[in-house]
């Protein structure tokens, strides 16, 4: 029994349609036949649209390593993360710990 196909016309930048050529050079193949290739590779990835995971569902497994500096989240702050200079509030704070050698 012969597989229905569906045709279907499509349009390439050059650099795409030269990558198939090469392709389906190489692996003794039509372009055609390297398109669905790419196509059941990625449906069975399980990355097709209709399977992908909400970012939701990851949010959160990571494991906390640090303190907050400042009581800050980093999504309330990223800068004070990445650079990790001191606010106003831990200068003021560590100034009043320290004690001055005569």
């Amino acid at each position: 029994m012969a597989t229905k196909m569906h045709r279907l016309q499509i349009s390439l930048r050059h650099e795409q349609a030269r990558f198939l050529e090469a392709r389906a050079q190489l692996d003794g193949v039509s372009m055609a036949e390297v398109v669905r290739r790419l196509i059941d590779r990625e449906v069975g990835s399980g990355l097709s649209p209709g399977n992908a995971e909400s970012l939701w569902d990851i949010a959160g497994i990571a494991e906390d390593r640090a303190p907050l500096i400042d009581d800050v989240a980093v999504s309330e702050n990223p800068e004070l993360y990445l650079t990790g200079a001191p606010t106003d509030s831990r200068r003021k704070s560590r100034s009043t710990r320290r004690k001055r050698r005569p």
